[in-house]
């Protein structure tokens, strides 16, 4: 699975000439962010929205088969000419010398080219993680890059755009665990009975996480990924069961995701008791995962290789021997 960054050169001018009347437009809006890089780096201000998949225990999203690995750096709209000349005028000041992000700056001539008689905007380098990453992880070397119509991003560029929100919602994304009841209970398990499945489609829905950013003098750029359970695997957690695993594919229900597998054609049977101690039962749901470049779960999905996620919880399971009395 490839890194879903890749050189959007198209994209960045067509995002800065969207920018062309923000002369008049305030500082941007700093929100949570992803995370904080190095010394001088300020933060993404790319900002997350979250379903709320339900009243349990949630847990990171795990990718199933291949190789995935979310976004490790890209550029995102930051500073007009004006807030950027403002930003480093004073950054200079407070610490009586340039750090190595304002360095980059300087021209021949020891003064700041800020392009203030350019049209476009000064575009930061951000990373998603706390500590930024690794020179091998991130190859950009600049921490500002100027984006306009004149001036377009430099050939290999990663600049933040739906696509790239979207492997960022994909890697924020939560899921909860399989919500299994077990027939009978978990505690109450007898050999050579069936043991039967139930998912409560109140309990299991789709899941959703919006990742989006608002430049300055620009409209908001979005992108929402979303996850929806589709299969149910088990696994008896011992040899001593009979089938050992199965699997059910989930049906849509009233607003929800439901499987009952009374009539399923495989259903766990253990052949031996736990004794003093329990069987780990292993329940799995996979999630089919898509994107669309909206702040909506409803928007047209766009087919990227978004690998599927997959949520997994183990249940202690008691099996029990019912002993027949003969006289």
């Amino acid at each position: 699975m490839r890194n879903l960054l890749s050189t959007r050169r198209t994209a960045a001018v067509s995002i800065a000439g969207a920018a062309l009347a923000l002369a008049a437009a305030g500082p941007a809006t700093a929100g949570d962010g992803t995370g904080q890089g190095g010394s001088d780096q300020i933060g993404s201000r790319v900002d997350f929205t979250h379903s709320s998949p339900g009243s349990g225990e949630t847990s990171p999203m795990t990718p199933i088969g291949g190789s995935w690995s979310p976004p490790s750096c890209w550029y995102e709209p930051r500073y007009t000419p004006d807030q950027m000349d403002d930003y480093v005028h004073e950054t200079y000041n407070a610490e009586h010398n340039a750090t190595s992000a304002i360095s980059e700056l300087v021209t021949d001539d020891s003064t700041f080219d800020l392009r203030k008689d350019k049209e476009g905007l000064w575009w930061e380098l951000s990373y998603p993680k706390e500590g930024g990453v690794t020179a091998e992880e991130c190859p950009a070397t600049k921490s500002f890059m100027f984006i306009g119509p004149e001036e377009p991003a430099e050939p290999n560029t990663d600049v933040i755009d739906p696509e790239t929100l979207a492997a960022l919602a994909y890697n924020e994304t939560e899921l909860p665990a399989p919500p299994v009841d077990l027939k009978p209970n978990a505690d109450r398990q007898v050999v050579n009975l069936e043991t039967l499945a139930v998912l409560d489609p109140a309990e299991l829905q789709r899941v959703w996480v919006t990742a989006f950013i608002d430049p300055p003098g620009m409209e908001r750029i979005a992108a929402t990924t979303v996850a929806t359970p589709q299969r149910l695997r088990l696994e008896a957690g011992t040899e001593y069961a009979d089938p050992n695993v199965c699997e059910y594919d989930l049906v849509r229900k009233g607003g929800g995701f439901a499987v009952d597998t009374e009539d399923a054609g495989c259903n766990i049977t253990y052949r031996k008791s736990s004794g003093e101690g329990t069987y780990e039962l292993e329940a799995s749901l996979t999630w089919n995962v898509n994107w669309n470049p909206t702040g909506s779960p409803d928007g047209t999905p766009v087919h990227e290789d978004f690998p599927d996620g997959q949520s997994t919880t183990e249940i202690p399971v008691t099996v029990k021997e019912i002993q027949t009395v003969v006289r």
